[in-house]
């Protein structure tokens, strides 16, 4: 299998699965949430910057909601990020191929995906604490949760958009080119 071949079959199953997650009605899905939680909004989706503004969304949550967000975070949460790995790291060990670029600028470069799976795994970790020790308040963990989770989106944004510069860039530098040429 070619390797264009399997970043594309590798971006379909990410999709696939990101799409089913967030719009499709199923144990652990966000919908499913939404409706255990009377409207909750996930920890990790908008975090919240204090403990006790994380307490009271686990309390406005209600038991069902709770229950909810843990079945979500030891099933679904798995899923999800192992579902775009193999995704991201094609996608820039790809973009990645071409250039002439130091080994450890290539190695940083390509850890951004692993980078961002680790960091949603460690924050599905501080939620599920909080939500099994719940009522009993973890505030040093409820401190460092939103600092996790922004983290983690800054490596998901970087593992996706840099190889999408690169592969911008040489789009560009490729139309350059061709025009530099028929001139």
């Amino acid at each position: 299998m070619t390797q264009r071949r399997t970043l594309v079959l590798a971006f379909v199953w990410a999709f696939l699965v990101v799409f089913s997650v967030h719009f499709v009605d199923f144990q652990g899905s966000v919908p499913r949430f939404r409706a255990a939680s009377r409207g909750g909004v996930l920890l990790d989706v908008s975090p919240a910057f204090t403990a006790d503004t994380i307490y009271k969304r686990l309390s406005d949550y209600g038991e069902e909601g709770r229950q909810s967000h843990s079945r979500r975070n030891v099933t679904v949460d798995l899923i999800l990020p192992l579902s775009l790995l193999p995704f991201l790291f094609l996608l820039i060990f790809n973009a990645l191929a071409s250039l002439q670029i130091n080994r450890l600028l290539r190695a940083l470069l390509l850890s951004f995906s692993f980078a961002y799976v680790f960091l949603d795994f460690a924050e599905n970790a501080a939620v599920l604490a909080l939500l099994v020790r719940y009522p009993e308040r973890m505030d040093l963990v409820a401190m460092i949760l939103p600092y996790v989770t922004l983290v983690k989106r800054v490596a998901s944004l970087l593992a996706l958009f840099v190889p999408l510069a690169i592969f911008g860039f040489r789009f560009l530098r490729g139309k350059f080119q061709t025009l530099r040429v028929s001139v």
